[in-house]
Parts: C-alpha cells; structure tokens; sequence
C-alpha cells in the first residue's frame, strides 16, 4: 500500500487534518460568496417591495381622489337653478371633495342676490390670482384670503385656484382646506382641470337660462 492509499481512511476521517495549518482558511478571512449574494438579493427584495407598497398606495389615493371627483361633478349635475348650484357647492360639493370652501368667482357678474359659493368679483381679480398660470396648489395666499374666504380666512390653510372661463367671462375656482397638505405644489391637477371644466359649462348654462 502506498503512502496515500495509506493516508485516505485517515484523511476522511479527520477532515482538514491533511491541509496545512495557515491563517488564509481560517473562517474569519474567507469571504462567503453565497452569503454576499444573499444579503444583496435581500436588499433587492426589500427595495422592490417597498416600491410596489408605495405604488399600491399612490394607485389607491389616485382611486380616492377620482371617487370624490365623480361625487362632487354627480352633485352638481343635480341642480336646477343656478340657486340650487350655488347651495351644492356649499354642501355637498365640498363634502365630496373633503374640503372646508368652494367658491366661484366671476369678474364683473354677481349672479345672485344671495350667494354662499357663486360670487362677484372685481375686474383682474384671476390675474392678481394665477397670473398667467391655468391653477395653483399650496398654501393660503393670506394677502388675498380675507376676500376670498371671509370671515373664516384665518382657518384655511391650503388651497387650489383654478382658472375658469364661464361663456366669455373670466372666473376662479377656489377650494380651501383647514388641512395643510390638502393642496401641494407637486400634486396633479387633471382631476381639477375636469371638475372647473364642469363648473364652466353649468354656470354657462344657469347664467344664459337667467
């Protein structure tokens, strides 16, 4: 028998007992490649993850948003009379919207005697507003809140001014919330942009009709 026939049963046995004794096998300098390939497949997972918890989330609020919408447009459909319009932007409309004000101003027109949410305004008032701009989201513009909100300005924190052109006449669609993240700069506005086009047209309509 040769010497490493001789030295097999020994080797199995003993496993290691055969390979030099130097510190580049020890576990504490080798590098687990398996173990490196886990731990960023890991990270990979979790990133992936939270993306798609953070898309879930986007596509709900988006869903949220366009419900509201939708309520809101149904109740104004509803009305008859431009009265009956004026109380369900008041009402309901805001409530659809969770929102604390809506209100509509048109230069040089007060429709009604007595309005909550369909008002007057002076000429230039939606150039003073929005400039050359079709809307604007964030906070409360103070220097403009006490005309446009009244008595209850100093409770509004965020709002959104739409651009409105009701049968030739300029206009501005106002919403206020008490909440300050209501209204952001960052946020979309189609969902606004289709609700002011609704709002046009129905008030385009009460004022020919009166």
């Amino acid at each position: 028998m040769s010497d490493t026939d001789a030295s097999k049963p020994r080797l199995f046995a003993v496993p290691g007992s055969g390979l030099p004794d130097t510190g580049e096998l020890r576990a504490d300098s080798v590098v687990d490649i398996n173990a490196a390939a886990r731990a960023k497949l890991q990270g990979e997972i979790r990133r992936l993850k939270a993306t798609n918890e953070a898309l879930i989330a986007l596509a709900k609020a988006n869903l949220a948003v366009q419900a509201q919408t939708h309520s809101a447009v149904l109740a104004i459909l509803e009305a008859d009379t431009l009265a009956a319009f004026d109380r369900k932007l008041a009402g309901r409309v805001a409530g659809a919207l969770n929102v604390d004000l809506v209100k509509v101003f048109i230069e040089g027109h007060a429709p009604l005697r007595t309005a909550e949410s369909v008002l007057g305004a002076a000429p230039e008032l939606v150039k003073s507003l929005l400039g050359e701009a079709p809307a604007r989201l964030g906070p409360v513009d103070r220097r403009f809140a006490d005309a446009l909100y009244g008595a209850q300005a100093h409770r509004q924190q965020a709002e959104a001014l739409v651009r409105l052109d009701i049968a030739g006449r300029a206009g501005v669609m106002c919403l206020a919330a008490r909440d300050r993240e209501a209204f952001t700069p960052e946020q979309g506005t189609d969902l606004l942009h289709f609700l002011a086009r609704v709002v046009e047209r129905r008030l385009a309509l009460f004022l020919r009709d009166g």
